[in-house]
Order: C-alpha cells, then structure tokens, then sequence
C-alpha cells in the first residue's frame, strides 16, 4: 500500500505559505526540491520587475511540536551539525516556523545564531514569538534586509586595500586608520546592495555624500571613485527606487544627496535616459530619474517631461 505521512502535508504547508507572501510581495520563491540538506529553498528579491541575483537560503519548519507554552510561542530547533552547515553557507539563511493551526510564521537568522551556536555547547532552542519575530507580508522585507546585512559583514575581501594598493606609493597620500576603511566600505556595499530595502539604502547614500572626502589622495575617496564606475544598470534602478522612496515621504534633502552620488557614475544621464526608454524604470518612479538626470546635467529636459510623463 502507498502511504504518505502526515509529516510530509505539513512540511508541504510551510513550504506553500514562503510561496505565498513572497508572491504576495514580489520576491522569487524556489523550493528545493532534491537534496534539500539544511535549506529548503531560496528567496530572491527583485528591484522593479528585475531578477537581483542575490539568493537566501530558508529552512522551515512545520507543525505543532515547534509550539511552546503561551499564545504566541515557537522554538526553532537544530543539532550542531546543522548549524556548522549553515555557518559554512556562502549565503545568508534564515530559518521559519510555520503553524498550520494559526497559519502564522516566526522567523530567525540562522546564519548570524550560528556564530554563537558552535562557541557554545548544545542544544540549542532559539525561542520566537509573534509579538517580536513574525513573519507576514508586512515584515518579509526585515527578514531580507537582515540576510543582507549578515552577507555584507561577513563578507572577507578588503576590496578597498587593494583599490589603495594599486595606487602609487606617495607621500602626500592620506593614511585612513584600519578600521574606518572597513567602515566606509561596508556602507558602500549597503548603498549599492539590492536586496536592502529602500530606505536603508538612502540613508547608506546619504551618509555617504556627507562624509564624501575632496582630497583625491584619500584612500576613500579612491575607492569611492572606484566603486561608482562600476555601479550596474540593476543598482542604478535600485537607487533610483530609493529616490522615489524618500520623496514620497517628503525627504527631499536625502533624495538630493542622492543624486549627488549618482553624479559619480560614469554617463548616468545617459543611461538613465537609455534605463527610461527602455522601460527598465518603473513608470511611478520616471518623474524621479528626470529630476535626477536634469540635477546632474544641470539643465531642463523638457522633452523627457513630456515624452514619458506627458
């Protein structure tokens, strides 16, 4: 006789209500559906209608033995071996738990709890409420905006030494201290990631454009320059995003120092002019990007206004 254990609906349930709020929300959803040894499937973000490429690892589990006592109460459960797993992952991952009772969530970083968990002895429970740590459509975005930020600071390439490096050995180069060169990437990599929501990624820019050095020897600065040329047609929709994000919530000054770091990038008139026609640009969001092209081209561009927004 062929049987199908209960077990299995369950963990199907899980797996269905990821689908759901990450439709709901616009972000990809892939379900492993072989080897799915410590991850059961992977988040991907989108920018606009854009495929970010920028994966997140997701462990669920399902059912009523992940309830503690109290309303509202979870734990997520796993042996050291799972959490070494997750530990070596090259991606961020998350764990959920799923009630099929209550059709709620909870979710959790894995990857940054491995950090603790394998400097400590077991087991190791990881308590979650509804109250603090629920997962809806509402809340999605924090748990992408946490993987991220968990990519970003374990990320192990001193990407700004070897920019510095490649510079001539003088002098009247300025000397930037270990750590503030760490920092200074780090918020670089927060303003050009894609998966950060918008509003993270304004103000990484934001800061950014105050602390902007005007001395070209400052190892900073030649990472900035660096780091702008290389900026791709996805991040510059992101940023545009961001604009328009901030506008809306009457930030004008942080959408103008914006646009004062998109004036780094190589032929961004242009190719924001090219990410407009070429529909790249969500249509709410165009009045934006022309604003943006006529602040760093410093001149009217009445024929953007009324070709796209007429």
């Amino acid at each position: 006789m062929t049987t199908v254990s209960s077990e299995s609906h369950t963990g199907e349930l899980g797996v269905s209500f990821m689908k759901l709020i990450c439709g709901r929300e616009k972000v990809i959803f892939r379900p492993i559906e072989l080897f799915d040894v410590g991850i059961d499937g992977l988040i991907e973000p989108q920018v606009e209608n854009i495929a970010t490429g920028a994966f997140i690892g997701v462990q669920i589990k399902s059912g009523q033995s992940f309830k503690r006592a109290g309303v509202g109460k979870y734990v997520f459960r796993s042996d050291k071996a799972h959490f070494e797993y997750w530990f070596r992952c090259t991606l961020p991952v998350v764990g959920v738990v799923y009630d099929p009772e209550s059709n709620k969530a909870v979710w959790t970083n894995l990857s940054d709890y491995a950090d603790k968990a394998l400097t400590e002895n077991g087991p190791w429970p990881i308590p979650l409420t509804l109250e603090s740590d629920e997962l809806n459509t509402e809340t999605l975005s924090q748990l992408i905006s946490s993987a991220e930020s968990t990519r970003i600071s374990r990320k192990f390439v001193n990407s700004m030494s070897a920019v510095v490096a490649q510079q001539d050995n003088t002098s009247s180069r300025k000397e930037i201290d270990e750590h503030s060169k760490l920092a200074w990437e780090e918020l670089f990599d927060t303003f050009l990631s894609l998966i950060h929501d918008e509003w993270t990624v304004a103000d990484a820019g934001y800061r950014l454009s105050w602390h902007f050095p005007s001395d070209k020897h400052d190892p900073r600065y030649v990472y900035a320059i660096t780091r702008m040329a290389k900026v791709n047609d996805v991040q510059l929709t992101k940023i545009i995003s961001a604009m328009a994000r901030v506008m809306e919530d009457n930030a004008d000054p942080v959408a103008e120092h914006l646009c004062y770091m998109l004036s780094y990038v190589p032929n961004v008139v242009k190719r924001l002019e090219k990410a407009i026609a070429n529909s790249q640009i969500r249509k709410e969001s165009i009045w934006i990007a022309i604003q943006a092209i006529e602040f760093i081209g410093e001149h009217p561009r009445n024929d953007l206004w009324e070709g796209y927004c007429a």
